[in-house]
């Protein structure tokens, strides 16, 4: 048995080697420790420390600027102040008193501060276009964590004149930003959000530079940091359009003032597009800042649906304005000769045991004179032989019932009847030979984009080239080099030279004639030729058209108008469209167009 101070001896000795292994572990996890924090997290922490002390300032690059067709500015980026915030180093007690500076709500504030991954190190935009007395207030109290950078602003020349062309540009969203980060995208960088601006934004957007500065812990700032050179930005791209913006801005200002609806102008010769209005229409340079909710919501929320380009977003059944594609087809397959007369008009047709109206007692009439008086009965009969496949063959084929394919985005097809479309709708067997009846003179299940309109009437007047519309005419580089644009080549139309040279002769008549629907787009310096038309609409007042070209024998423009509830075609659109027509080709100085 081990004597008692033997026992002691040994627990003594047992609490030493324990004490002894309880500091190599202590200096061992310490050594862990530094290991972990000074070699595999070093630069971690190095990152952090150099985030407080050094702040990486993004210089927005200017988008590149977009030009009509003679060289005027139509958008471009001017200088201007904004305020951010660096949330991570914001003192939330003075919201109050910097949404009071700012002219804004605390919860907007709130808001873009705490949206979810938000980078903390990275500025957020609160306002742009601040003046500079706030800016002079801002630097001489102090807030931590709010900054002003001079930044440019985008800058729309004519505002609402080309909305629904030029787009306009927005802050990205949380969302937006983790997609796009990786194409060098910053959280605060602005994206094109339609029209032009959308649809070339890799052109436009330029690449941003960055400076670095030195700031206090408390976010004050000391200087440049020199030990990192600031990369300058790199401008975008510039546009050069077809548009005529004294055309464009011509038709704002004459525009119903009562009437939504759209004017679409081309060049027939080669698809330029001259001018592409949209009314109602609003302010792009309201969305080019910083966009309150309560802005953003009347616009969207506005039942005239400003932000809707009427162009190439918004279809309508077509009426009376598609008579010369309907006659086009039946001399095509030889059915009828301009000669030809059919059943006289009464003021209505019966077929079958349905009576389908005229808007008036025509008489005997051949297909010159049903054309230039826009006879429904002449042209039910033609729907007749032509059937549901013939109207719908030769629809498809004038480039109906699909994109046109202009460089904005959004364009939607339209819809053309086929046999097919009406089986899956009504089931085979369930809709009768009578539907072509309708269709022929533009009602029933046909509908049309004013652009569509603009392109078929086009192809009349050329001869028969379907040309793709476009507007952007070149794309020059910041070092001056341009871009090679591709054109698709032209379409051929469905129909004999002959066939075209009598529905041109029957649309001068329409404008010209005594008889005609279209007498009051009558110029006196330039012959028009077109076509009228009144569309039926379910939901209130007739639609009204006129589509024509100019001039007849030698054609430079080509007008598609669209009014909506606006009455009869002959009375309304035909005039307006008279007088885009007259104002385009007197211009001074437009004699070698």
């Amino acid at each position: 048995m081990a004597h008692p101070g033997e026992k002691r001896k040994q627990r003594g000795e047992s609490k030493y080697r324990a004490s002894i292994w309880l500091l190599l572990a202590l200096f061992g996890l310490l050594s862990l420790r530094l290991i972990w924090l000074q070699g595999i997290q070093s630069k971690r922490y190095r990152k952090w420390a150099e985030d407080n002390r050094v702040r990486a300032l993004r210089i927005q690059a200017p988008r590149g600027e977009i030009r009509d067709r003679v060289g005027k500015i139509l958008a471009q980026d001017r200088p201007s102040y904004t305020v951010s915030i660096i949330p991570s180093q914001f003192d939330k007690s003075k919201k109050p008193k910097l949404a009071k500076l700012l002219c804004l709500d605390s919860t907007f504030i709130d808001k873009k501060i705490e949206e979810p991954g938000l980078p903390s190190f990275e500025p957020v935009r609160l306002k742009r276009d601040v003046d500079f007395h706030t800016i002079c207030w801002l630097q001489e109290h102090g807030f931590s964590g709010v900054i002003y950078e001079l930044e440019p602003r985008r800058f729309y020349s004519y505002g609402e004149a080309t909305v629904h062309l030029l787009g306009y540009v927005g802050q990205l969203s949380p969302g937006e930003y983790e997609k796009l980060k990786a194409l060098g995208y910053r959280y605060n960088s602005v994206i094109g959000r339609c029209g032009l601006e959308r649809e070339y934004e890799d052109l436009l957007m330029g690449q941003d530079g960055v400076e670095y500065w030195e700031v206090t812990a408390y976010g004050k700032t000391v200087g440049r940091f020199e030990d990192k050179p600031t990369q300058p930005p790199q401008i975008g791209s510039e546009l050069d359009l077809s548009l005529d913006i004294e055309l464009q801005v011509w038709i704002r200002d004459n525009f119903p003032d009562t009437l939504n609806g759209s004017v679409v102008a081309i060049d027939p010769r080669n698809g330029e597009v001259l001018a592409l209005y949209s009314s109602p229409s609003f302010d792009p340079n309201l969305l080019s800042k910083v966009t309150q909710e309560s802005t953003w919501t009347a616009m969207r929320d506005d039942p005239r649906f400003p932000l809707l380009n009427r162009a190439i977003q918004a279809t309508y059944p077509p009426g009376s304005i598609l008579k010369p594609l309907v006659a086009a087809a039946a001399l095509q397959e030889g059915l009828v000769k301009e000669s030809t007369k059919l059943t006289p008009c009464t003021g209505a047709f019966r077929y079958g045991n349905r009576l389908f109206r005229c808007w008036e007692a025509h008489g005997n009439l051949d297909l010159k004179e049903a054309l230039i008086q826009s006879c429904d009965t002449y042209h039910y009969q033609l729907g007749i032989m032509l059937g549901v496949e013939g109207l719908s063959t030769y629809a498809l084929k004038s480039g109906l019932g699909k994109k046109q394919g202009i460089d904005l985005p959004g364009e939607v097809p339209g819809l053309i009847s086929t046999p097919r479309y009406l089986n899956q709708r009504y089931g085979r067997g369930r809709w009768t030979s009578g539907v072509a009846l309708n269709l022929a003179i533009g009602q029933g299940e046909t509908l049309v984009t004013p652009l569509q309109m603009a392109v078929i009437f086009s192809a009349i007047a050329n001869g028969g080239y379907l040309y793709t519309p476009f507007l952007v005419k070149a794309i020059k580089a910041p070092d001056g080099s341009l871009r090679e644009l591709k054109r698709a080549h032209p379409q051929r139309f469905p129909f004999s030279p002959s066939v075209l040279k009598a529905i041109r002769e029957a649309m001068v008549g329409v404008v010209n004639d005594e008889e005609g629907t279209g007498q009051r787009a009558k110029l006196r310096d330039f012959v028009v030729a077109g076509k009228t038309g009144t569309a039926q609409n379910p939901h209130g007042s007739d639609h009204a058209w006129f589509v024509g070209y100019a001039p007849a024998t030698n054609p430079k423009i080509t007008v598609a108008v669209l009014l909506e509830n606006g009455g009869h075609g002959g009375a309304t659109a035909a005039p307006l469209a008279g007088r885009v027509i007259g104002f385009y080709l007197g211009k001074r100085g437009n004699e070698g167009i």
